[in-house]
């Protein structure tokens, strides 16, 4: 009888023991957008895993999702607006996709100090949807 209980907590603790731990860092799959041209090509990711009134964007930068900034505006079945930080050092950079067509363009929201160098703004290309694992 004693060596049923023994057992029967052995079991517990080596089945329940681990979903305390997966539960504490959930990665599920992330919706994204894949935009490409012939010079350039960006993978974009938005989080909205920990808050749904703010949601994070990451952008694949040398093969890892970094946090790029958050989403400016979105409206359904229409557009959607995101900062991106690290694409500019000075200049307030973002963009903006067209669930509509599916373009990606970029916008400019103020020059800052005027250092950086505008002529690398890529053109507006086309998007997939895609789902990321990471």
């Amino acid at each position: 009888m004693i060596l049923k209980r023994i057992f029967i907590y052995v079991i517990l603790v080596v089945v329940l023991l681990p979903l305390k731990s997966m539960a504490n860092d959930v990665h599920l799959p992330s919706a994204g957008f894949d935009c490409s041209d012939t010079n350039n090509k960006f993978e974009f990711l938005f989080d909205r895993s920990k808050d749904m009134d703010n949601p994070k964007v990451y952008r694949r930068m040398n093969g890892k999702f970094v946090l790029i900034g958050n989403l400016l505006a979105e409206k359904q079945g229409a557009y959607v607006i995101w900062e991106d930080k690290y694409f500019f050092t000075t200049t307030d950079f973002a963009w903006t996709f067209d669930k509509v067509t599916s373009k990606l363009s970029s916008v400019v929201l103020s020059i800052g100090m005027g250092t950086d160098n505008l002529d690398k703004i890529p053109k507006p290309m086309t998007c997939m949807q895609k789902i990321f694992y990471y």
